[in-house]
C-alpha cells in the first residue's frame, strides 16, 4: 500500500510528487492524509507536500473546497515557502472558487503582490490569482494595475513577465 509520508520522506521530486498526484487522484480520504501533513508542524513534510498541491488542484479543484479556510489562515504563519508558493498557485489555477472566499484572498492577493519580502513565484501567483479575480469583480482592475505596473521595471524577468501577462489579461476584460 501507498504511504504519502514515507513517500515525502523518501523522495523530493517530480517523480514523487507525480506518484502522489496519481494516488489521490479524486480520492477525498487519500487527499485529507495529504492535508494533514500540509497543515502539519514538521517543517519538512510542509515543504515536500506543498508541490503536489497545485496539481491537484488543478485536476481534483472539488477536494480543496473544504480547505480553502485553512490554506488562508496559514499563509501568514506558513512554515516553508514552498506553502505560500502552492497556495497562490492553486489559487490561479481554480477558476470556481468559493464565493465567500474572495474577499480574503483578495486581500491576501493584493498584500503580497506589494510585499517586496515576499517570495517572487508568491507573488506572481497573487498576480495571476488576481487577474482571475478581475473576471468577476472588474472594478478591481485599476487597483491591480496600479500595483503591479511599476513591477514592469522590476529586475526579476519573472515578475516583469508576470506583470505583462497580467495587464494583458486586465487590459482585456475591460475593453
Amino acid at each position: 500500500m501507498f504511504n504519502i509520508k514515507e513517500a515525502l520522506k523518501r523522495e523530493h521530486s517530480k517523480r514523487t510528487t507525480d506518484l502522489i498526484v496519481n494516488y489521490v487522484a479524486n480520492n477525498k480520504n487519500r487527499f485529507k492524509e495529504l492535508m494533514d501533513l500540509l497543515l502539519g508542524e514538521d517543517v519538512l513534510m510542509v515543504q515536500r507536500a506543498s508541490w503536489p498541491l497545485s496539481y491537484i488542484a488543478k485536476n481534483q479543484p472539488k477536494l480543496l473546497a473544504p480547505y480553502w479556510h485553512k490554506l488562508l489562515d496559514e499563509l501568514p504563519r506558513s512554515k516553508h515557502v514552498a506553502f505560500n508558493r502552492s497556495v497562490f498557485r492553486s489559487l490561479s489555477v481554480v477558476t470556481n472558487l468559493p464565493n465567500e472566499i474572495h474577499g480574503r484572498v483578495i486581500n491576501e492577493c493584493m498584500d503580497t503582490i506589494t510585499d517586496i519580502n515576499k517570495p517572487t513565484a508568491s507573488r506572481v501567483y497573487a498576480m495571476y490569482t488576481m487577474a482571475n479575480m478581475v473576471k468577476l469583480y472588474p472594478d478591481l482592475s485599476d487597483e491591480l494595475i496600479l500595483r503591479v505596473e511599476p513591477f514592469l521595471n522590476h529586475e526579476l524577468p519573472s515578475i516583469v513577465a508576470g506583470t505583462r501577462t497580467v495587464l494583458k489579461q486586465i487590459r482585456k476584460i475591460k475593453v
